[in-house]
């Protein structure tokens, strides 16, 4: 008897083992930068939202298929105002992130209807549009699936 209680804790210990091993070598490095002070910055971040949803502007993204054959896909962004008016924004940026990879995230520049995008991996991305218009910052994110 004494023999097999051993056996089992033995058993449960080889698991763990094997478990805490897998974990240590699969685990991605995904964490927040600074997130202490994103954590104290949060009360700004909400106001901002609310700021920008009294404009009633409505930021549109979409991933296309490129017409370029270089680069299969492009980001399509449109910005309107509460009436449906279509806003010309200056300097906006398109920020993609991998949420399951670090080490991939890159921005680029939104240059006219379409910008072409060459993504690193397939899968899941967030994309957030960070952008101007007469003064004011706007922001929208959308996630997509590149396959």
């Amino acid at each position: 008897v004494a023999l097999y209680f051993i056996a089992f804790f033995g058993f449960i210990a080889a698991v763990n083992a094997v478990m805490m091993t897998l974990a240590i070598r699969t685990h991605s490095g995904v964490v927040t930068d600074h997130a202490y002070e994103k954590g104290l910055a949060y009360n700004e971040v909400v106001e901002a939202e609310k700021a920008q949803e009294t404009l009633g502007w409505q930021g549109k993204i979409e991933l296309r298929h490129s017409r370029e054959g270089e680069n299969p896909f492009a980001i399509f962004f449109e910005l309107k105002d509460k009436n449906g008016a279509i806003l010309t924004p200056t300097n906006a940026t398109a920020t993609f992130t991998r949420p399951t990879q670090s080490g991939m995230d890159f921005s680029v520049a939104l240059t006219g209807e379409e910008t072409p995008i060459h993504f690193p991996a397939k899968g899941l991305w967030d994309v957030r549009v960070d952008t101007t218009h007469e003064g004011v910052h706007f922001q929208t994110t959308k996630r997509i699936v590149v396959e």
